[in-house]
């Protein structure tokens, strides 16, 4: 068992729902946002915090955005964290990155190559494909837990998780994207 906990990182589109969803998991075990029509989405500026967010849409429609469950959504946001982050302004070494689709992954594998390598640390970049909705982002983050769980009981994340990855395809019919990255 590594005698260091796993940094791990969980990258989604609009950093909302999905990787919320999973930090919340995680954090317990141990910006576009829908708007009144489609074509009609409440864009915020990453600088603004989930309470402001909140307060906005409160104002805006209490109900209709209590009923879609993005007040919900954003009440365990800002217990959380205060802000949605960007990953390409983020400097902290991660030995983890899960991201919840293959855009988003593609981007994050593009960032952290484009960075000049410092430390040559290894990075997992793992994509785990998630619908953004609250079911599967719950669905997911219990995923991404048990998967996170298991890359910490491991004795050498480097040369295992290749094998724990074809384990989890199996066992939850889902596949993987993989990369190793360096800072």
């Amino acid at each position: 068992m590594p005698s260091f906990p796993v940094r791990v990182a969980v990258v989604c589109w609009s950093n909302q729902n999905r990787s919320m969803e999973a930090h919340n998991i995680l954090s317990k075990r141990g910006f576009s946002l829908p708007g009144p029509a489609r074509d009609r989405p409440n864009v915020y500026d990453f600088r603004t915090t989930y309470e402001e967010m909140y307060k906005d849409l409160l104002r805006k429609d209490k109900e209709y955005y209590t009923r879609n469950g993005i007040l919900p959504m954003l009440e365990r946001n800002k217990n959380i964290k205060p802000r949605p982050e960007r990953f390409q302004e983020c400097t902290d070494p991660f030995d983890l990155i899960l991201t919840c689709e293959e855009r988003v992954y593609d981007q994050v594998v593009k960032d952290l190559n484009s960075r000049e390598q410092e430390t040559c640390h290894p990075v997992h970049v793992v994509n785990v494909d998630i619908q953004d909705t609250h079911k599967e982002a719950t669905l997911g983050a219990f995923l991404i837990c048990d998967l996170c769980q298991s890359i910490q009981r491991m004795e050498d994340m480097e040369n295992g998780i290749d094998k724990l990855l074809q384990e989890f395809e199996g066992k939850c019919g889902r596949s993987f994207l993989h990369t190793v990255c360096f800072y």
